[in-house]
């Protein structure tokens, strides 16, 4: 590590707040790979006044890698809706960790397992024995849209009931599909054509026999949308910090950190 690394990390001690916040912001501009493991060594220090800005680097590091991460899946075709659930959960509950999301979804699989759902009937009766609702749309709030809430306090947003629903039945080996009702509710189809809604108590409604025009949401748009729905959600929380996370997630540019795409008076635009 050349000496120049070396001064900037001797100053993440320095008693004057800003020489220390000055020497964090020159550290996160450069390359991250050879101060990750420098890093990792210091975490445990003694010192306390150095832990903590320690761990306040590797916090914001963190918080960058998600974001990038995050930017780049809601351009892709290919990202997986489980994945991409997690990750947007992880904007707003930057504390939280990837493994426990991830085994709270686990747990409900195994909750499933003795359902062992095997049609979109016997999935609405797994769903409400294990009382999951639906959040008024008047009332969204972050805890309905990110996915660790939604499996803790089982409550979530229409289309996260939904997502969560294809999720399962996938595990079971059933095919469903996410589309909206002439009143803008979120329901599951499955490939018979019978039809279940969340909003009103899991109803299972069986095929009529009658053809229906439904466009399907795919992973994308159900991750788009997700974010943008959190994305208000910290406009209307006034949270700089969240609107610029996760509007630049939006914005679809993993590298920059301006703030052009936002609008007034959080960006320059004022259109």
């Amino acid at each position: 590590m050349d000496q120049d690394y070396k001064h900037l990390l001797s100053l993440l001690d320095d008693e004057n707040e800003q020489a220390a916040s000055l020497a964090m912001a020159e550290l996160l501009a450069r390359d991250p790979g050879p101060l990750e493991p420098v890093l990792r060594k210091l975490q445990e220090s003694p010192n306390p006044r150095l832990r903590r800005r320690i761990h306040q680097l590797q916090s914001t590091m963190t918080l960058r890698r998600r974001r990038k991460s995050l930017t780049r899946n809601l351009s892709e075709r290919t990202i997986d809706l489980l994945e991409g659930l997690i990750q947007i959960h992880l904007l707003w509950y930057d504390n939280d960790a990837y493994d426990m999301v991830r085994k709270q979804w686990e747990d409900l699989v195994e909750e499933s397992r003795k359902y062992h759902p095997e049609n979109l009937e016997q999935l609405a009766y797994f769903m409400r024995k294990r009382q999951f609702v639906c959040s008024h749309r008047d009332e969204m709030e972050p805890e309905s849209l990110c996915l660790g809430t939604v499996l803790d306090e089982n409550t979530g947003a229409d289309f996260m009931l939904c997502a969560v629903s294809c999720l399962l039945a996938a595990r079971w080996g059933m095919r469903i599909f996410i589309t909206q009702s002439a009143e803008t509710d979120f329901i599951l189809v499955d490939e018979f054509g019978n039809i279940l809604v969340p909003v009103n108590d899991w109803e299972y409604i069986p095929f009529d026999g009658k053809q229906y025009a439904f466009e399907f949401w795919n992973t994308q748009m159900l991750l788009r949308y997700a974010t943008a729905l959190l994305f208000t959600c910290a406009v209307n929380s006034d949270s700089f910090r969240y609107v610029y996370t996760i509007g630049s997630c939006l914005s679809g540019d993993a590298s920059s950190d301006r703030l052009d795409f936002l609008p007034y008076p959080y960006g320059s635009r004022k259109d």
